[in-house]
């Protein structure tokens, strides 16, 4: 009787050293995935899928890792705060900044991005430094974005938050704000999304932000699995197929081509 109740001792062990809330199968196994509407690295197309040269890069990793997630789609400001508490969530694609960088474990970099300030055309607004952006104007933010966050550390106490990047932008267009804080790459889509030709936009010479782009794992991750995305990650960039072009290139290309683009939207 005394083995028996040892051995019942060993399992019952075991099956809570693999079935534990800290465990690295639970995790991995309930991985949620989150990202936004910011393209062209992440958003929806004209038949809601989920798509973008980031949330191909995503895929292509887990693809090869043999994990299977399904992908959200939320306004930054809700995500990043969902990431920071887990459980077992990645968030993509983030600017990896010193305020954010001790709240995450980091993967990549995935791409990279420019941000600077768009005007009404005809406006006049003259900005030819970041100083000169802080009076006399309303600058529309997308709220929780690293644009903004710098910004606000920076001591402009002039920004309007929107909670999606296109609500920013048609608070520029509807006089609510003077000046958005835009991504130069996605503005095609965004001024699509928002229904604002962009010719109807000036953009000001003056780059807010220039910096890479990663995927953010909430603490609980375990390291054997952010190892396992760098790795893969690393392999997309470097191994080469027989036109000598890596996968990461071939998406990069992808969604530098603006038919592409404009096809995912029409």
């Amino acid at each position: 009787m005394r083995i028996w109740l040892i051995l019942a001792v060993i399992l019952a062990v075991a099956l809570a050293g693999c079935s534990g809330p800290g465990s690295t199968s639970n995790v991995e196994d309930n991985l949620r995935i989150i990202t936004e509407e910011y393209p062209p690295y992440n958003f929806t197309d004209k038949d809601g899928n989920i798509t973008g040269q980031c949330t191909e890069i995503v895929r292509a990793i887990m693809d090869r890792t043999g994990m299977q997630a399904p992908i959200e789609i939320m306004p930054l400001d809700e995500g990043i705060s969902l990431a920071e508490n887990g459980p077992a969530i990645a968030i993509y694609s983030l600017n990896r900044t010193p305020e954010r960088e001790p709240l995450f474990q980091w993967v990549g970099p995935i791409s990279n991005y420019e941000q600077a300030f768009y005007a009404k055309k005809g406006s006049a607004i003259t900005i030819d430094n970041l100083e000169d952006a802080k009076e006399n104007v309303v600058i529309s933010v997308y709220k929780g974005d690293a644009g903004a966050q710098f910004l606000a550390s920076q001591g402009f106490e002039n920004l309007k938050e929107s909670m999606t990047d296109i609500d920013a932008l048609n608070r520029l267009m509807d006089g609510t704000a003077q000046l958005w804080l835009g991504n130069k790459k996605g503005l095609e889509i965004t001024c699509e999304k928002a229904g604002v030709n962009p010719d109807d936009l000036e953009l000001l010479p003056v780059v807010v932000i220039q910096a890479d782009l990663f995927i953010a794992f909430s603490e609980d991750v375990p390291e054997s699995t952010i190892n396992a995305w760098q790795d893969t990650l690393d392999a997309l960039k470097t191994e080469r197929d027989i036109d000598y072009k890596t996968e990461y290139e071939k998406i990069l290309m992808k969604y530098s081509d603006p038919e592409y683009l404009q096809s995912l939207q029409e």
